[in-house]
């Protein structure tokens, strides 16, 4: 090798470990190479699930940590203490996010904005009020909301009998029953199962959450970097700009579709909202209720309210198969308390275990295990650790639901750690599934009506079971994917007598 290329690379490295060495008042972890990063921490992630890894370097390091994407900071979050003092205690500093025109898997968006991916401020505050409004005002979490979903429950219990106890998929089924809850609430339709715009509508959300999460190198690497080392990645960012252009084509002929037949004595769906909104609210909300800026809010609701919610659903029934004993006892609970009538949402109440299975099946499969990545708006501290403004902040959920300290025995599957001994359901606040603080989860009275009635319902009218009774299926999520996400299986429905 020439010398002159061993003595730049020497020199580089040197000015790195002078320079670029983190002050003692930072957060401890790795210091990074210019334009490079943590070199050692991006090795250990490679080929992992990230939230693994950031686990264990939290046992190693601790609860706040620190490590270098190119040349921005990165401070990870562990454990429901730590995590609760940033997003809600220190909510103001921990709140915003990073500019994700920069990430692959958002185009430009000439000012648009949204609520998942929305920097903090008046217009990300403006526009959660207003979704927040009109989901109440179209009843979200009540009847009308409940109607739509006793309907996909009838179809989905239609299709597992026609399955004949043969071996099915349930991602799909649920995938469908969620998406056309959701079509329903903006959209003011629901598709037939078999129809070909319905899958290639579904396709979309699916090709956002595929390839790279929160911790990717692709948004801080050049593109013809990206294309030569990242060559899968580079391949999913095109396919997700694609799939937002195919989604902003879709949402807007939606849109430009209720306006022509709009009727202000006739509100029909969300989309009718945000006409009605724009033609008759007052001058500062119009400012943020805009045509790019409701894209961007019903793209966010079909990303938080329905990939999220289908994909926890296909781990309760893979749940259930896996621990038959389970399953029996939640049946039994309801043919005790309700029989064979219909489960409402008004139920949900009463069957305590029913509750306690979910809950426990949200914690242990992790749905989101590293929160969207937030940002500090300004300089602030944690844990006694300065904390530069525009740091970027990847608070684990995983590391909350395996915080002993409020779940012991973590690794357990262990619905009964919910409820007490009066037979009381226990509300543990370290159980956060839709995060913390303010940036909440904006779907999470739905997700929660959708989980308890498409879950107990078909419980009520099924016996689940495996493919193969003698092969256990892997509990472990799969890979290439941002959330957690079971392996693909297939289990056996029949009828309960």
């Amino acid at each position: 090798m020439d010398l002159t290329i061993v003595f730049i690379f020497i020199l580089v490295f040197l000015v790195s470990v002078l320079v670029i060495r983190k002050p003692k008042t930072l957060p401890p972890g790795y210091f990074g190479i210019p334009f490079i990063g943590s070199v050692p921490m991006m090795r250990k992630l490679r080929g992992k699930r990230p939230h693994l890894v950031l686990f264990e370097e939290s046992k190693r390091i601790g609860n706040i940590f620190s490590w270098y994407l190119g040349n921005q900071l990165i401070v990870v979050l562990s454990g429901y203490d730590t995590i609760h003092e940033a997003l809600v205690k220190k909510a103001e500093a921990f709140s915003d996010r990073p500019n994700f025109n920069r990430n692959p898997i958002f185009p430009r968006t000439n000012g648009e904005n949204g609520i998942l991916t929305g920097r903090y401020g008046q217009c990300w505050r403006e526009l959660r009020r207003f979704t927040l409004q009109a989901l109440r005002d179209f009843d979200v979490g009540k009847a009308s909301i409940e109607e739509k979903i006793d309907v996909e429950i009838e179809t989905a219990t239609a299709f597992l009998q026609d399955t004949n106890g043969k071996p099915t998929s349930m991602n799909q089924l649920m995938q469908k029953i969620v998406a056309n809850v959701i079509f329903g609430i903006v959209f003011g339709q629901r598709y037939d199962y078999d129809d070909p715009e319905f899958d290639r509508t579904r396709a979309m959300t699916n090709a956002v959450v595929t390839g790279e999460g929160p911790v990717s190198f692709t948004p801080f690497m050049p593109k013809f970097l990206v294309n030569i080392l990242k060559r899968t990645d580079a391949k999913n960012s095109d396919i997700r700009r694609q799939c937002i252009v195919d989604m902003r084509k879709y949402v807007y002929k939606q849109i430009d579709e209720h306006e022509a037949t709009f009727d202000r004595d006739n509100i029909r769906d969300f989309v009718d909202i945000y006409i009605q909104t724009e033609k008759e609210g007052d001058g500062s909300m119009r400012k943020f209720v805009t045509k790019g800026n409701m894209f961007r809010v019903i793209f966010d609701l079909f990303l938080a309210g329905s990939e999220t919610t289908s994909t926890t659903l296909d781990w309760v029934f893979l749940y259930m198969i896996e621990f038959p004993e389970v399953q029996k006892k939640c049946q039994e609970e309801i043919e005790n308390i309700l029989g064979d009538k219909i489960i409402e949402y008004s139920d949900r109440s009463k069957l305590v275990y029913v509750n306690a299975v979910i809950m426990e099946i949200q914690r242990c499969c992790n749905l989101v295990p590293i929160n969207v990545v937030h940002s500090t708006s300004e300089n602030t501290t944690i844990g006694g650790y300065n904390i530069p403004a525009r740091t970027l902040i990847l608070p684990t959920l995983y590391s909350v639901h395996m915080d002993p300290k409020y779940f012991p025995s973590p690794e357990k599957f262990d619905p009964d750690r919910f409820i007490d001994d009066k037979g009381n359901l226990i509300k543990n606040e370290a159980l956060i599934p839709f995060s913390t603080g303010p940036r909440t989860c904006l779907g999470e009275p739905l997700a929660r009506m959708e989980l308890f009635l498409v879950f107990a319902n078909l419980l009520q009218r099924f016996n689940f079971s495996r493919e193969d009774p003698n092969k256990p299926h892997t509990m472990e999520s799969k890979q290439s994917q941002i959330t957690n996400a079971p392996v693909p299986y297939r289990l056996r429905a029949t009828k309960r007598q």
